[in-house]
């Protein structure tokens, strides 16, 4: 494990948060669940580095969020194409997705955090805020397009505690 700080390895970190290959880790104690995302935003607020996840209320993982002050974003290579696609495609309301996908669960340098071995970085936030995205809140066009069943993301902003490469 190699540690850096944000903003290091950002441009990557982003193209591999465009091409969808991010699984967003955490668990509430108990249970521990994935979700495969190509949304998010990673920069500073409040003069911290966080990354912003958009979870749907009708996803799995929303009640995780909600249940947990923390969470983990993990950075994949391609060669992880299927399991990110099980992880987007299937909820683990019914599939363990790490036995699943033969991810491997790993306990973080904040030790309620959970991150996948896997992965070639990964951030550890501390959840700061959570938010419901509104209708009013939206540009009419942004709303049009990808909210056509009412269904809006929360934003579920994190201050990166740790990040680090991972052999």
């Amino acid at each position: 494990m190699t540690e850096f700080k944000f903003p290091e390895h950002s441009s990557e970190l982003l193209k591999s948060l465009k091409e969808g290959r991010v699984l967003l880790g955490v668990t509430d104690g108990v249970e521990r669940n994935l979700m495969t995302v190509a949304w998010g935003f990673i920069g500073y607020t409040w003069n911290r580095p966080v990354f912003i996840a958009m979870v749907r209320p009708s996803r799995y993982t929303h009640n995780f969020f909600r249940r947990s002050d923390v969470f983990s974003v993990n950075f994949m290579s391609e060669q992880w194409k299927d399991a990110l696609t099980f992880c987007g495609t299937h909820s683990g309301r019914y599939f363990d997705k790490f036995k699943e996908t033969g991810l491997t669960p790993s306990e973080g340098l904040t030790t309620s955090v959970m991150f996948v071995r896997e992965a070639y970085a990964v951030l550890e936030c501390r959840i700061v805020s959570r938010e419901a995205i509104t209708p009013l809140a939206l540009n009419e066009s942004i709303a049009s397009s990808f909210y056509g069943d009412n269904s809006y993301h929360s934003l579920v902003m994190g201050e990166i505690t740790d990040s680090y490469l991972l052999p």
